[in-house]
């Protein structure tokens, strides 16, 4: 299925596909077999690749190109790694603190459909890249939280203030306000000018979708990275003494899609699930892990030590493909 050379493990989770020989061009033979890689990504979500020897930026460029019809170039989110344009740094964020659970770009109007890591040197300990499947997810959501997420989606309100988060120049790629507004437009992004010269900008977007390509239903957003009660309390503290009581001045904040608060114990209750459903795995220097953006989401545990994993993704998605599976 997979020829001569790599070897399935489908028992582990994710499966891995191994390679068993040193000197195999991993980029050639991913263009091989993308079909048989894409049925495994539908059935799991995600797949690691090891033993590839994928050993930095261009290697690991070439193979996830060959598992996508294009990579996409142009994230405001993440920084480039150097000399690379379709290739990412990892979230800068405190080692010692979790990146939680996430779809990545699932509150924009677009998204990768594919997502790649590569692991070019393995934290000294913790680190872990925790998967979630949010078929999983959705299946055992209680009907309340199933119902209400589903009707109103989600509005994600961001404001771009510099040294608390990105600043609109890097995320939006531009210094002209005409294009960031003309873009925001587009894309039915509301938008403000605030006195300071920052810009906050507010979306409705789904809670859940359909997945295009297998017709399931899941639980697919970025709650977790903008709820107010998922920060740490030492930075909650900072932001109380910054903005008071006005959550919407945060760098993020979300709320249903009508206005309405998510409630902390809604949010403690969905943490403790994803919590139940992570599938986990020991980075091993030049691992590559393939996911299905739309139907996993994915996270980082804290490290200690120099921890080097890089991003590509492509194959992007717009919310009009799954038009008519949220509310509006």
């Amino acid at each position: 299925m997979f020829g001569p050379d790599v070897c399935l493990s489908d028992e582990s989770h994710p499966p891995v596909l191994r390679c068993e020989t040193p000197d195999l061009n991993a980029g050639a033979w991913a263009a091989s077999y993308r079909p048989a890689v894409d049925e495994l990504l539908r059935e799991h979500g995600a797949v690691l690749l090891r033993g590839f020897r994928v050993k930095d930026a261009d290697a690991f460029e070439a193979l996830a190109a060959s598992l996508v019809s294009m990579l996409y170039g142009d994230y405001g989110d993440l920084p480039h790694e150097k000399d690379a344009d379709r290739v990412y740094k990892s979230t800068p964020y405190p080692a010692q603190q979790s990146i939680l659970f996430h779809h990545e770009s699932s509150h924009m109007p677009q998204w990768p459909s594919r997502q790649f890591f590569c692991c070019v040197q393995p934290a000294e300990k913790g680190g872990s890249t925790p998967i979630v499947d949010s078929r999983k997810v959705w299946d055992a959501l209680p009907d309340d939280i199933r119902i209400r997420f589903e009707r109103l989606g989600i509005r994600y309100v961001r404001n771009f203030i510099p040294g608390l988060d990105v600043g609109w120049e890097q995320m939006f790629g531009t210094t002209d306000r005409g294009e960031v507004e003309e873009r925001c437009r587009a894309q039915g992004v509301e938008y403000e000018w605030r006195p300071d010269g920052t810009l906050r900008t507010q979306q409705i977007a789904p809670a859940v979708i359909r997945h295009p390509g297998t017709g399931e239903r899941v639980f697919f957003n970025q709650l977790f990275l903008h709820h107010t009660a998922c920060l740490e309390p030492s930075v909650r503290d900072v932001m109380r003494s910054l903005f008071g009581a006005d959550e919407a001045a945060y760098p993020r904040s979300a709320t249903y899609g009508d206005g309405s608060p998510i409630d902390g114990v809604t949010v403690d209750r969905l943490r403790s699930l994803y919590d139940s459903l992570a599938q986990r795995f020991v980075w091993e220097q030049g691992d590559v892990v393939a996911i299905d953006n739309m139907l996993v989401s994915h996270g980082r545990d804290p490290f200690e030590g120099d921890r080097k994993i890089i991003v590509a993704m492509g194959d992007m998605v717009t919310r009009s493909a799954v038009a008519g599976t949220a509310a509006h």
